[in-house]
């Protein structure tokens, strides 16, 4: 039995067809047994993603504050290097450390998603099978 999927990958779909979870082996079915992959790390990932999302959501349909936050950075910067205003030199460096913790927070929220589909993904069963590539 085959069952079609699509996937988005960027700006191209790809239909993907698989076999479904029957033919996988027994062995591969024991592999994805729940001593191998604890589901709740995707609840954490979930997690992970709405933390992103304060941090990069639209404020009242504007852009979000972290794009604000590198504009001014860049602003600074073009006064302090560019027209040495040493006024603006503090400023410029508490930004940049400030904008360079929340920027670490992000990664650190993108690599606990990425960690948690790696372990999934790393019980895929050979047995599926994803040769029917086709674009569409």
């Amino acid at each position: 039995m085959h069952s079609t999927n699509r996937l988005v990958l960027g700006s191209c779909q790809r239909r993907q067809t698989f076999h479904t979870a029957s033919a996988i082996t027994e062995q591969e079915w024991d592999k994805l047994a729940s001593e191998h992959f604890d589901t709740t790390a995707l609840l954490r990932a979930v997690d992970a993603v709405d933390e992103l999302r304060r941090d990069l959501n639209d404020i009242d349909g504007g852009p979000p504050q972290l794009r604000n936050d590198l504009f001014k950075l860049h602003q600074l910067a073009m006064a302090v290097i560019n027209r040495g205003a040493r006024s603006q030199v503090a400023d410029l460096f508490n930004l940049a450390v400030d904008l360079e913790g929340q920027v670490s927070g992000l990664m650190t929220a993108l690599e606990q998603v990425q960690e948690t589909l790696a372990q999934l993904t790393s019980l895929y069963p050979e047995s599926l099978s994803y040769g029917d590539d086709e674009a569409i």
